[in-house]
């Protein structure tokens, strides 16, 4: 199992590329040490948890209140024909956070990470509270997105201090405890902007707070015993052999290809400023995985792990088509409710969308829960293939509202939301089950990076649909409508820039020749040309969802990895004689591992569940 060389300590996963068998992962949530299995529930270990839980609550509704409101923004800092990077610079920082602090934590330990969580809140509010213009907006955002990427990493913090077979109950929790955010953030990002002296800056001196608070919390209660993926490595020999290249790569890489996606929609896709970009990361992630399976003495990528088809690299991939699923009912909703029911009543906008984040925590909180009860008895595929399945029926039935049938939408949103939820959370916990314990930070990096990747693609794709189709169909319909309701021809064009939003500095009643009935008629004309529109977009779901479909069945079942297996644990939860007396290695003494019997334990384990 273990092999000496030097001062490291290379374990059956090291060698997996060399010809382990596909099989052996499936017992590698085994308990082969008796430190690893599960102990009496401490207050520290306790408090631990809920510290991380906090840093990700209020990471995730910091977002969830600034991201509604970014034209507040650029209408009081600008306005800034920059200003959709407030909310791009966020997605591009996190990905790549989340990546980093994922691979790195493994080797070197989270708890710097996740107090680094808190302090990058701080800087960002600091930041986005006192920003004069909107560059310096959009790098509290970036600030921000990291903060978002190293949140996301306390769900394996979380994760490795409880058994494996119980991960879905408490991330469970932890998703279902961000409810308030996921559900009424729009609603209450909007109210602070509108019913707050300081107005949006209101949103960031609470994050401040809020941050202040998590990060005092985590720095004094959470300390996790070393890194397993570092546990047997030398700080000098960590150093000497760490994989700098491939670190370069993981951020080079996926920034660019973001960066190039994210161009499209105002560019358009034969532009320099999406080739070059685009072409410079996908060149640059083609060569990091050419090195890290050939060249990389410590691959920061594991490529071992990718060679596991069916329970690793088909889960990535479901991930990143599931996230152009998701992206295309997230990131369009709102737009979809203000043009087509709610107008620029925001507060209703907000309230509106709060059905939809109820699904996706009802979908993500009610998957992880029930994934260590009917997993075993169904298969972990079926229970991802549903969520899909949820998505691929529910997103293009959004083609079915009418202009008065809003109930209508908001009950699919709902239903689509609850696969969303499913898909988002339930492939986070099966990523970890096909990872060893030492590398699920990757693990976790890689599937929310790929989702981010997907998301921003799928972005991209509809952005290009929908305004395309508005761009022939509101001349079309609206114009027609309002000549024929009086309207004089040379009034035309600016009276449709006016009626989209297009011109601001004309108030619509200044138009020559209009009245109230042609603005009336007009306005409804407008509504469901964008309804119209927005079909398209829900259309091009349905061969993502199929694909997704066709991933999600292929993958394995996972539930056998469901054990009693404790990954880590608090420095202090033990004390030296309990340490020893239960054969968990000493501080003087942790380079080489202290094993018993695997069949015992595991039977012992699995006895005990």
């Amino acid at each position: 199992m273990a092999e000496d060389k030097g001062d490291t300590v290379v374990t059956h996963h090291d060698l997996a590329p060399a010809g382990t068998h596909v099989s052996d992962q499936f017992h590698e949530h085994d308990i082969t040490d008796a430190s690893q299995m599960p102990q009496p529930a401490s207050s520290k270990r306790w408090m631990a948890i809920g510290s991380l839980i906090f840093l990700y609550n209020i990471s995730l509704g910091g977002f969830l209140c600034v991201v509604p409101i970014i034209q507040y923004m650029n209408r009081d800092l600008g306005p800034d024909p920059s200003y959709t990077w407030l909310a791009s610079s966020w997605t591009v920082a996190s990905g790549v956070g989340l990546i980093v602090a994922g691979s790195l934590s493994d080797l070197i330990g989270r708890r710097w990470f996740c107090i680094s969580t808190g302090l990058l809140g701080i800087l960002a509010a600091l930041i986005g509270a006192l920003a004069q213009d909107v560059p310096t907006a959009i790098g509290a955002m970036a600030v921000m997105g990291l903060n978002g990427g190293l949140a996301v990493n306390s769900f394996v913090a979380v994760a490795e201090l409880v058994a494996t077979k119980h991960r879905g109950y408490v991330i469970g929790v932890m998703n279902g405890s961000a409810i308030f955010w996921v559900s009424c953030g729009s609603l209450i990002g909007h109210e602070m902007t509108v019913k707050t002296k300081p107005g949006w800056r209101s949103i960031f001196w609470m994050i401040l707070a809020v941050n202040v608070v998590g990060t005092v919390f985590t720095f004094l209660t959470y300390f996790p015993a070393p890194a397993l993926g570092g546990r047997n490595l030398s700080k000098r020999k960590l150093i000497k052999d760490f994989d700098y290249f491939g670190l370069l790569g993981i951020v080079v890489g996926p920034t660019m290809f973001l960066m190039g996606i994210i161009w499209i929609p105002e560019h358009g896709s034969t532009s320099g400023e999406f080739v070059g970009p685009f072409v410079a990361g996908t060149v640059i992630l083609v060569a990091l995985g050419l090195y890290e399976n050939y060249g990389a003495k410590n691959p920061l990528l594991h490529p071992f792990l990718f060679k596991r088809i069916r329970t690793f690299t088909m889960l990535l991939v479901t991930a990143f088509v599931g996230g152009m699923l998701f992206y295309s009912l997230q990131a369009f909703f709102p737009t979809y409710l203000s043009t087509v029911y709610d107008g620029t009543d925001g507060r209703q906008v907000g309230i509106d969308g709060i059905p939809f984040g109820i699904g996706t925590q009802v979908g993500g909180v009610g998957s992880a829960i029930l994934l260590p009860i009917i997993g075993p008895k169904i298969g972990t595929m079926w229970m991802v293939a549903f969520g899909v399945l949820l998505q691929v029926l529910f997103i293009p039935l959004m083609c079915l509202p009418g202009l008065n049938t809003k109930g209508m939408a908001l009950a699919f949103s709902c239903l689509g939301g609850i696969g969303i939820g499913i898909i988002e959370l339930l492939t986070i916990l099966l990523i970890q089950l096909a990872t060893p314990d030492e590398w699920i930070g990757f693990a976790n990096g890689a599937i929310g990076l790929l989702r981010c990747m997907g998301g921003s693609v799928g972005t991209a794709i509809y952005t290009t649909i929908f305004q395309s189709k508005a761009s022939q169909l509101i001349p079309r319909d609206v114009a027609a409508v309002a000549i024929q309701a009086g309207l004089p021809q040379s009034s035309l064009l600016e009276f449709l820039g006016v009626l989209t939003g297009a011109i601001t500095t004309t108030p619509i009643s200044a138009v020559p020749g209009v009245t109230p009935g042609i603005i009336e008629i007009s306005s409804l004309a407008l509504r469901r040309a964008y309804m119209d529109s927005f079909k398209y977009v829900w259309y091009a779901s349905i061969p993502f969802g199929v694909v997704s479909l066709a991933c999600a069945l292929s993958t394995k079942d996972l539930s056998p990895n469901l054990t009693m297996k404790v990954a880590q644990h608090i420095k202090s939860e033990l004390s030296i004689e309990d340490a020893e007396g239960q054969g968990v290695p000493s501080e003087a003494n942790t380079t080489v591992p202290i094993h018993v019997k695997p069949e015992h334990v595991a039977s012992r384990a699995r006895r005990s569940s």
